[in-house]
């Protein structure tokens, strides 16, 4: 082999190497994007996500998507304190989550609280979702919702912080209070 089919076959394998890697970086992108619409609007909110990952056991996937759907249960809850993202568990983002997150030794469906900043502050797994009868029970799901809840704002101290920026900037201030109800 010559010296210049070396250098080649080196900058051959070093494309190789480049353009794997660049996969490599474009999924990880991928997968963090997954959660960025939920996570950007619970920051906003001050709120916590909820990340679902869908697959398994389908029954106790039907009784949660019927126990979320309720108003007056768990549906309600949801509303207030966090942003849903569902994601299949069997997806390039639902693995790499699983296994980022460490949820991999959990059941399908997982249920996953998560802060802002992607740390794990509680999560359940299909069978962590029955009760002791075998069946699907929503305070379990409620209760972990609720430890997990973020703490209300101060919210003199918020608009107090946004009056000084304001001002800073020389930008007007526009007040805007809604609810959820």
């Amino acid at each position: 082999m010559t010296r210049r089919s070396m250098t080649r076959s080196r900058c051959a394998l070093c494309a190789v190497a480049l353009g794997a890697m660049a996969a490599a970086a474009s999924a990880q992108e991928k997968i963090h994007d997954a959660l960025a619409p939920a996570r950007g609007k619970a920051r906003a909110e001050n709120q916590r996500v909820l990340l679902l990952l869908t697959g398994g056991d389908e029954e106790i996937g039907n009784a949660l998507a019927a126990a979320m759907a309720d108003y007056g249960g768990l549906a309600r809850l949801l509303l207030y304190e966090c942003q849903v993202a569902a994601l299949p568990a069997d997806s390039l983002a639902g693995k790499a989550l699983r296994e980022r997150l460490r949820l991999e030794e959990l059941a399908l469906p997982t249920l996953a609280i998560l802060t802002t900043g992607d740390d794990v502050l509680g999560s359940l797994g299909a069978a962590q979702m029955l009760d002791d009868a075998g069946a699907f029970s929503a305070k379990r799901v409620s209760d972990l919702v609720k430890r997990s809840a973020c703490s209300p704002l101060d919210a003199r101290a918020v608009l107090n912080r946004g009056i000084e920026t304001a001002k800073k900037s020389k930008r007007h201030v526009f007040v805007y209070l809604s609810a959820p109800w």
